[in-house]
């Protein structure tokens, strides 16, 4: 049996201490705190979950067992982690072969997903919150969702402490290198753990926890931006301020059905804006460019 240390207490941290603690390690799982931590990447309200990754079959087939896997989170603690109320996407245009939309589409058919498809008309119909005329194609995966992905990250750590995984706190400085080899950690108050191997789980951190890594890892930036108002009907828009970001960013939910906040995906000084609304559905709308001058909050 060896003593194994995971540095990072997000999702990739616990996953990872509880399926090392199923074969037999020692663990113990480092994080400076608070538990979860409210800057990590895996804490948040929610987080979609679907397998519509356009052309790239492999996440496909990922995606389809981590769904099975949610279930049977569900099922194995006894609360509702994952929500399977399907995920939405709209088109401006009739779908063409290579778009993300189509080629997702295509292979979640394939895999045997029973989308739902429409048309302009029948689009508005069925989903009355956005504005008319808006979207001319699309389709809706039921078997998709969303996850509570801090209560998600909480209740995996006690189930990681009621299978005797050490959770340590404090913050990671150095690794402890002697003789060539990777022996443990060093944390911010100069106290040692010892361990036969470290697994670092520190996501955005680890460039700057390993400055070695820099060579071939960068942190990007995430920033939300709500400019979306044109795709609703008036007055359907609720605007409401972050918490974690400069005051110049914005997250928005649809007051019309179960709206939930909604968080872009980027590329650095890119901001890619989605919405969910009606059964948390989530859209692409466009990019813009961004300066520091224009987002100084950005990470």
């Amino acid at each position: 049996m060896s003593k194994i240390i995971v540095v990072g207490a997000g999702i990739n941290g616990v996953t990872s201490a509880i399926e090392l603690k199923k074969r037999g390690h020692k663990v113990v799982l480092v994080d400076p705190g608070p538990l979860p931590h409210p800057l990590a990447a895996s804490t948040d309200i929610s987080k979609a979950v679907r397998a519509a990754y356009g052309p790239d079959e492999d996440f496909t087939v990922l995606a389809d067992r981590c769904i099975e896997l949610w279930r049977k989170w569900n099922t194995d603690f006894g609360i509702e982690l994952y929500h399977q109320s399907g995920v939405l996407f709209v088109c401006q245009n009739p779908m063409q072969p290579g778009d993300f939309e189509y080629e997702s589409c295509r292979l979640l058919e394939k895999h045997g997903h029973r989308l739902e498809r429409f048309d302009s008309f029948t689009f508005h119909q069925r989903f009355p919150a956005f504005a008319p005329d808006r979207f001319q194609d699309g389709f809706f995966d039921p078997d998709a969702g969303y996850v509570e992905s801090g209560r998600v990250v909480a209740t995996l750590l006690e189930y990681a402490k009621s299978r005797s995984i050490e959770l340590r706190e404090g913050k990671f400085t150095a690794l402890d290198e002697t003789d060539d080899r990777v022996s443990g950690i060093v944390l911010e108050d100069r106290h040692r753990i010892s361990g036969d191997a470290v697994v670092m789980a520190a996501g955005a951190w680890t460039p700057y926890l390993l400055p070695f890594t820099q060579k071939f890892f960068r942190a990007s930036g995430f920033s939300f931006a709500a400019e979306a108002a044109e795709f609703f009907p008036a007055g359907a828009l609720s605007i409401f301020r972050s918490r974690y970001l400069s005051d110049r960013l914005l997250r928005f939910s649809a007051k019309s059905g179960s709206g939930k906040n909604c968080k872009s995906r980027t590329r650095t000084g890119n901001v890619s804006r989605f919405f969910q609304t009606r059964g948390h559905t989530r859209r692409r709308v466009r990019f813009a460019q961004i300066s520091k001058i224009d987002n100084p909050g950005a990470r």
